[in-house]
């Protein structure tokens, strides 16, 4: 079970409520339009990697105008699109936790989600997990760091799929061995424009589908990162998945 679903069932069990989001975001009405660098579609790359995905001006780690509790997650985006890329990355990371570093992350998570009803029971089971079960996982994008833009709209909200890797040391959860894994998976970071920041929305709906690869316990990881991103861009059945639209991060 991923560390993310892991969760949610959590969720059930405490809040002991159907997980339906049936409040709309809050946007934010009185940022500055007239921003230019509040472009309504990411730049075009013109490069391209190694790898065969083009390659993108953003880097890993840029952009915002502070840093989260953690220390080290940018905040304070304009409401360009390109930089709702750059949260979106940039994000991936702060949806780690674990005992030792759990107030920080748990501040940081509160900073960078959105105020929807369903972040706040996300941030809550995830304290659980931590406090009741000495619970940590470990995320981070992949190599290469790949992205994906579905759609975003400057200013309101953004869909950017990333590929990231998890890492979960394993632990007994309501009497049961969760045993360690490192998942590689794509994932949509669903963005919302609020408070003149972007913001993570972790709510399940809509659902997209995702492409994954578990590696659990005692099982080979993929050699290399061509290796593993063949084993990750395939369906249910083993068919490839096209990798259009897919950019690689510039290093």
């Amino acid at each position: 079970m991923t560390s993310r679903r892991r969760i949610i069932v959590l969720i059930v069990a405490v809040v002991a409520i159907a997980l339906v989001v049936v409040a709309s975001v809050l946007m934010s009405q009185d940022q500055d339009q007239s921003d230019s660098s509040a472009a309504t579609t990411p730049t075009t790359p013109t490069e391209t990697s190694k790898y065969g995905f083009p390659i993108s001006h953003i880097r890993l780690g840029e952009g915002g105008t502070k840093t989260a509790p953690d220390g080290k997650t940018p905040i304070g985006y304009t409401a360009s699109c390109d930089d709702a890329i750059r949260a979106a990355v940039n994000y991936v990371a702060a949806d780690s936790y674990s005992p030792k570093n759990w107030k920080k992350q748990k501040a940081t998570l509160q900073q960078i989600t959105t105020s929807a009803d369903y972040n706040t029971k996300y941030i809550n089971a995830t304290a659980s997990l931590v406090s009741d079960n000495s619970a940590s996982a470990e995320s981070s994008l992949i190599s290469p760091a790949i992205y994906k833009v579905e759609n975003c709209e400057s200013g309101k909200s953004a869909d950017i799929v990333v590929a990231l890797q998890i890492v979960d040391p394993g632990l007994i959860l309501d009497g049961k061995t969760i045993a360690p894994s490192v998942e590689f998976r794509t994932q949509n970071q669903a963005l919302v424009w609020e408070d003149n920041d972007w913001k993570l929305d972790f709510s399940p709906t809509p659902v997209r589908a995702e492409s994954q690869l578990i590696i659990a316990e005692g099982e080979k990881a993929p050699d290399s990162p061509n290796d593993l991103l063949n084993q990750i861009f395939v369906d249910s059945k083993g068919n490839p998945l096209s990798r259009d639209g897919w950019t690689e991060l510039a290093e």
